[in-house]
């Protein structure tokens, strides 16, 4: 019988030069959202053009613009005042606004709390690991506390600042708006995002220190291993999209094939 699900750990990409730097220091970059908007050129799975819009349509848009009505007296001039240009379509229209933010954002693990002793296997895309595999895999077991210290570090910045989970979209011919930072194309469901934005008008890349992760964190390799552990009473297996559970050495403690590495 399951219950609620929810957020059991965390799994963050880091680039290999500042591996040491994270784990050691708890190092952590926060670029802004128009880094991630230019940086699709570069990489799309880690740039995404349409980061931050408040407007999207993937598929055969038509729309019309006018100049801004600053002033009106009813209901009725406000509808005859506008000069709407000519009506003219496309395939894909993203629009933004003037709100921007710094973005941090981690794979997330999330498990159904159950009562039976059956393990739960939380299934990790191949895509995810793919197209990351230029980088190294860390494991945060402990998230809360992940976060109380960010939020430690980032009290005194004097902006304001929500995370929560990602919300994904089809790039369709539906008019969405009133979109928000929390909201992207599900072509990145794959990453099962849970971000944090710090919002700020003219925001630059942030790089925060929140002390040595060695205590909630481990390195972890999904092509070579699969990860055990347990949460209240929910038994759990990581493991890779389309692994297999089998019997191997362990690089985390050099023991002899029989068992995962446990967490």
């Amino acid at each position: 019988m399951e219950k609620e699900t929810g957020i059991i750990a965390f799994i963050k990409a880091i680039d290999k030069q500042f591996f040491d730097r994270f784990i050691n220091n708890g190092q952590i970059c926060m670029n802004t959202a128009k880094w991630f908007r230019d940086y699709e050129e570069k990489d799309e799975n880690i740039g995404d053009s349409g980061e931050g819009a408040v407007l999207s349509c993937g598929n055969g848009f038509t729309i019309s613009i006018s100049d801004p009505i600053e002033n009106y007296t009813s209901k009725e001039e406000r509808k005859e005042k506008p000069q709407w240009s000519k009506p003219f379509s496309g395939e894909k229209l993203r629009m933004f606004d003037e709100q921007n933010a710094n973005i941090l954002s981690l794979y997330a693990i999330t498990l159904s709390e159950s009562n039976d002793n059956e393990y739960q296997h939380l299934i990790i895309p191949k895509k995810f690991i793919d197209e990351f595999s230029n980088h190294r895999f860390v494991l945060i077991i402990e998230p809360k506390i992940f976060f109380t210290r960010i939020i430690k570090a980032l009290i005194n910045v004097g902006k304001s600042m929500k995370s929560c989970m990602v919300t994904y979209y089809p790039l369709d011919s539906v008019m969405r708006n009133n979109l928000t930072f929390f909201d992207k194309q599900d072509r990145y469901s794959y990453q099962n995002e849970y971000r944090l934005v710090l919002y700020d008008e003219s925001p630059k890349q942030r790089i925060i220190n929140i002390g040595s992760l060695n205590d909630i964190c481990l390195e972890i390799d999904l092509n070579k291993h699969y990860y055990s552990g347990k949460h209240g009473n929910a038994n759990f297996i990581i493991i890779r999209e389309n692994g297999s559970i089998i019997e191997e050495k362990s690089a985390a403690d050099n023991r002899e094939p029989a068992s995962p590495v446990i967490i």
